[in-house]
């Protein structure tokens, strides 16, 4: 894992009772839960920003659809909307 550093963050009674609950059942220290969680959190945050900049790299290069051909293959595939 590397070098560790201590962060410390206030949290609700009733979170830290949850993290305190699924490390007790996974046998975890609660410091392993909260570190997996903010691994995964990371993790998203990082997909969703790249794929905000994939998205706005493709409408930089012209790489677009029409809405209204975006609605049409939406109903092609599932049918009529609303």
């Amino acid at each position: 894992m590397g070098k560790t550093v201590r962060v410390n963050a206030e949290i609700s009674e009733d979170l830290n009772a949850s993290l305190q609950r699924l490390a007790d059942e996974h046998g975890w220290s609660k410091d392993v839960l909260i570190e997996q969680a903010l691994r995964a959190f990371v993790r998203t945050e990082e997909q969703f920003a790249a794929a905000v900049q994939d998205g706005v790299a493709a409408w930089q290069a012209g790489d677009t659809v029409e809405h209204a051909d975006v609605v049409a293959e939406f109903e092609r595939r599932y049918g009529q909307t609303q």
